[in-house]
């Protein structure tokens, strides 16, 4: 049954009178436009009037259709953009600011995901404050005992892997004006922005990390292969090319690194490198091998494969050649890395810091630590193995 333009007054006027006495009280506040919501898209199926003031199926309000659903649009949309736009989310208490909403939040871990390739590819686990998370170092032993006879016990061999997340912050202030006129785009240059500053951090730390302060102390990939021994031709998990320009790398280089790879890796190995490097040296090789591509020049997929293996462009990776540079790769992260997670991505707003300038600070922070494991020893490669560049 349509609701009567007394009763969308009334609930207007009681909507009205919640929110006065309820102003600091976001989520019942919420509740209440959520019903006055439903019951505004009831405008748009109320009958115009007729001649003698009544409508087909009940009391006529509008002069026509047209205007009773462009108002219930209209309002309905007011309500959505004031309030599931504007209004953002929880109060964070020691504040006063409030988080994102849930969708915009959602759609900034998905594309932290998306821009991320540490993330993305290597095992994410959530971690205490400080951790050791167990990895499997040998795996059963298999036996054939025979009918009727006592299997021979064996013992899977852990290892421990240390995780000790840090604080990765970042902070932008934008004027007041803006997010008054702006407030879906401001949104959306934020989370765009926080999604791909915290996504290339963490993705210099997860593949470059050496432990200095430039990577907050954490040890990455190329850190924890280099790591393994002072001279780089003694690594396993490393081979070294055939030269220190990358003109003098050859397609048996890369073909030697594949060898090392650990053989339960393989599945689910990719080639790590810039997009630089693939196709300035990589692809190029692959072409001169007498065979040209052509459906993958023309193809508009953006997957590329070498040597069999999917390739994931890393833009925290090198594409000038330098000297003992590790330049690719090849590696199972979700077998040789951790991404310890205490805390997910979280951003908040406030204007209490900026009362003075009336201006508005987002604020995004994670906890989070990197672990690298699987670089093996000077005598046996596991899943995670690389190409380096000669030293001279």
């Amino acid at each position: 049954m349509p609701f009567s333009d007394n009763d969308i007054k009334t609930a207007f006027k009681e909507a009205g009178l919640r929110m006065d006495a309820h102003n600091n009280n976001i989520e019942e506040i919420r509740e209440w436009c959520k019903h006055l919501d439903s019951m505004i898209r009831q405008v748009g199926k109320w009958k115009t009037a007729g001649v003698d003031g009544q409508g087909k199926d009940g009391p006529g309000f509008w002069p026509s259709d047209e205007m009773a659903e462009q108002f219930g649009l209209l309002v309905s949309k007011c309500i959505g953009r004031e309030f599931r736009n504007k209004d953002l989310g929880t109060l964070v208490g020691s504040e006063g600011g409030f988080v994102v909403p849930e969708d915009l939040a959602a759609w900034i871990i998905q594309k932290l995901q998306t821009y991320g390739k540490f993330r993305k590819n290597a095992l994410t686990i959530k971690v205490g404050a400080r951790q050791w998370v167990p990895k499997v170092s040998t795996d059963l032993t298999v036996y054939a005992p025979g009918e009727g006879k006592t299997i021979t016990k064996s013992d899977i061999a852990f290892g421990q892997v240390k995780l000790e997340p840090i604080k990765m912050a970042c902070l932008a202030v934008v004027n007041s004006e803006l997010e008054e006129d702006a407030i879906v785009g401001l949104g959306e240059i934020i989370g765009i922005s926080v999604t791909r500053s915290i996504a290339k951090k963490e993705d210099e730390i997860g593949f470059m990390g050496d432990g200095t302060a430039t990577y907050f102390g954490r040890t990455g990939i190329i850190g924890a292969l280099l790591a393994v021994d002072p001279t780089i031709t003694n690594i396993a998990g490393i081979k070294v090319g055939s030269g220190n320009a990358y003109s003098e790398l050859t397609l048996q280089d890369f073909e030697d690194t594949v060898a090392l790879l650990e053989p339960s890796a393989d599945e689910g190995a990719k080639w790590y490198c810039h997009k630089r490097f693939f196709h300035g040296v990589m692809r190029k090789l692959a072409l001169a091998a007498g065979v040209a591509d052509l459906w993958g020049i023309l193809s508009p997929q953006k997957t590329r494969y070498f040597l069999g293996y999917e390739v994931e462009f890393v833009h925290a990776m090198p594409y000038a050649a330098a000297n003992n540079q590790l330049c690719a790769v090849l590696a199972d992260l979700k077998q040789g890395a951790y991404l310890g997670e205490r805390r997910t991505l979280e951003i908040a707003r406030s204007n209490d810091v900026y009362f003075a300038t009336d201006q508005i600070g987002f604020r995004a922070t994670e906890r989070v630590d990197f672990n690298a494991h699987g670089v093996g020893n000077t005598t046996d490669p596991e899943s995670i193995v690389a190409l380096a560049m000669a030293g001279s």
